[in-house]
């Protein structure tokens, strides 16, 4: 049981990571906390699906759908919506944000109905055993696209111009727009990323679970917030850490405690951490 609990907390790990970076990439860059990112995520499995039922049944190309659909709904929210609230009292946008992901959730509940959809099974064979716990090939494609997902994105942040522009203005982006640095396309690309990486997450969850519906994003949302605030909401490797910690964590209380507690496991720990560190494993404090 152990070596299974382990396949399932990295499996599950690497997807509360992908959501738990896009909390962090948008609050590193305005202090804000994006509650629309699960819905985002729902967004994403969606479209994935909707590639995969009535293009062409392709794990990959429902991938790119939904990191597509999850870099233009994000772009949508920050230029219409958020970017008005810019500088204004936090709580003001922090509400704007769970506002607009619940009508996010409504809209697909009128469009799609309330009902679960199934994703069609894909790469359900067995790639290797190790022990006695056989590990499927979607299991396998699962850990890999995240860890290359992640590990693009550190290499863009911090190896690359816009890289470097986005740091700055995480940094103090009224300086960094005195810097010639424009502030309003940084922001609208950090936006639309961190969309992109909760696309990619839904449509990959949608897959391992095989359940799509419109509020499916709530739960792994507000978990994967939990890993965020873990790991540090200011660093990005930290979120990274906090997603797969998580999982970890969630997988082996449920072997420990009962399956029933699964929801509230990860809460619990982050009540505890908070409580203990507040700024999480490698955030930074604030000025």
């Amino acid at each position: 049981m152990f070596l299974q609990q382990l396949v399932n907390g990295i499996t599950q790990g690497s997807l509360f990571a992908l959501l738990a970076i896009s909390f962090a990439i948008v609050y590193g860059t305005l202090r804000l906390v994006n509650f629309a990112t699960g819905s985002i995520y729902m967004i994403g499995a969606f479209f994935g699906w909707m590639v995969v039922k009535f293009v062409i049944p392709n794990l990959f190309l429902a991938i790119f759908a939904g990191a597509l659909a999850g870099f233009v709904t994000g772009f949508i929210l920050e230029r219409f919506a958020f970017r008005a609230l810019r500088g204004v009292a936090r709580i003001a946008s922090l509400i704007c944000t769970i506002g607009f992901s619940w009508f996010l959730n409504e809209a697909m509940t009128v469009l799609f109905g309330a009902e679960r959809k199934s994703m069609p099974s894909f790469y359900s064979d067995t790639a290797f055993v190790l022990g006695d716990v056989g590990v499927s090939w979607l299991q396998v494609i699962l850990v890999v696209v995240a860890v290359v997902v992640l590990v693009s994105l550190q290499i863009l942040i911090y190896r690359t111009r816009i890289g470097l522009a986005i740091r700055a203005v995480s940094l103090d982006f009224k300086t960094a727009g005195l810097m010639g640095i424009p502030i309003d396309r940084v922001i609208s690309f950090t936006f639309s990323l961190a969309g992109a990486m909760a696309g990619i997450a839904g449509v990959l969850a949608s897959a391992y679970y095989n359940a799509i519906f419109p509020y499916m994003g709530n739960i792994a949302g507000l978990k994967s917030f939990s890993a965020a605030v873990f790991g540090g909401l200011t660093s990005i490797p930290g979120a990274i850490i906090g997603g797969y910690l998580l999982g970890l964590i969630e997988n082996f209380g449920v072997q420990v405690i009962s399956a029933g507690y699964r929801d509230i496991i990860g809460f619990v720990i982050l009540v505890i951490f908070l409580l203990v560190r507040p700024r999480g494993l490698l955030g930074r404090k604030s000025g």
